[in-house]
């Protein structure tokens, strides 16, 4: 069999990598501490409640990037001749499952809390021998929960647009809703200071309606890479026209007649065949159609084999034997 030669990113993107991996390590460590800070002042809100369960499904995507990196630096073997760079779709679509889950229970839970009436209780505690509102610390934790979420969203995004990273796009888009959440979360416990009862539960639900919309939306991009939907970079909605300028560059040659390409995305690398049509000699071009048909019909579990004419079997790839 063949096995794919190992694939090796130019060392400027090599270098955007490294700084995005160190940006996700300092992400995890920061909502780590949000986590750890909610936690002691949780007390009855349901605005606090959701916050705090975000930022512990927050943590989810970080750890899955840091692993798929961890993964898809392996060579390909032979069991997986293709290699591992599909790992990181996988992590991408965790993270938008996890982003899509986290909102729908957010908005369901609140909506209830509001169906309910269920008016939310905030006490007071001691500490340092004065009594204090629960709400203050409520809000003073929150406040804290907003500013690393703006500050990493604000640099994941750029980053994670030049290598192509869909994880860490969607975690930027997971940092939006963090502060999103914390913000929403100090509206409805200062709302309830003031004696709007519902004020706590509609600001669940807001964030829960946000986040679900984001989290659906890359489901469905998530699924689409999964399924070899054309190659579409990680800011764009609508597919890059890579495949249009590969068959002109292949068309500018001499010796080629037609030519058609067709990319699909593998992480953050794009695959894909090219079909040559040359502009002499009869023969190859039916030999070639006349061995791919040979092959696909050999079992009916082949769905397709494209070959693809090299001056050598050793060139671009690895042999190994069974």
């Amino acid at each position: 069999m063949k096995i794919r030669a190992p694939y090796a990113l130019p060392s400027e993107k090599q270098s955007d990598l490294n700084y995005l991996i160190r940006l996700e390590w300092w992400n995890l460590g920061f909502r780590l501490s949000i986590v750890f800070v909610l936690f002691l002042v949780l007390g009855g809100s349901q605005a606090m409640k959701a916050a705090w369960l975000e930022d512990m499904l927050t943590l989810l995507p970080p750890i899955a990037f840091l692993i798929a990196m961890k993964v898809r630096k392996r060579d390909p073997d032979s069991d997986f001749p293709y290699g591992y760079h599909r790992v990181t779709n996988i992590a991408f679509l965790c993270s938008a499952v996890i982003l899509a889950l986290l909102g729908g229970y957010l908005l369901v839970d609140s909506g209830m809390k509001l169906i309910k009436a269920e008016h939310p209780s905030i006490g007071s505690v001691d500490l340092f021998g004065y009594t204090f509102w629960m709400g203050w610390l409520m809000v003073a934790g929150l406040t804290y929960s907003i500013i690393p979420p703006v500050i990493f969203g604000h640099l994941q995004e750029p980053a994670a647009k030049k290598v192509h990273e869909k994880t860490v796009f969607v975690d930027a888009k997971m940092s939006k809703a963090d502060w999103m959440t914390g913000v929403a979360g100090i509206v409805g416990i200062l709302g309830v200071g003031l004696g709007f009862w519902w004020a706590d539960a509609a600001a669940g639900a807001v964030i829960g309606l946000d986040v679900s919309k984001d989290g659906v939306k890359n489901v469905k991009e998530a699924v689409g890479d999964l399924l070899d939907r054309r190659p579409r970079f990680t800011s764009k909605s609508e597919p890059e026209q890579l495949e249009e300028d590969l068959e002109e560059k292949l068309r500018a040659m001499a010796w080629v007649a037609e030519a058609a390409v067709r990319l699909r995305e593998e992480g953050h690398v794009f695959s894909g065949e090219a079909f040559v049509v040359p502009t002499a000699g009869e023969v190859l071009p039916q030999w070639v159609a006349e061995a791919m048909d040979s092959l696909t019909d050999s079992d009916w579990r082949i769905y397709e084999v494209v070959i693809v004419v090299v001056p050598g079997i050793s060139q671009g790839a690895v042999d190994t034997e069974r």
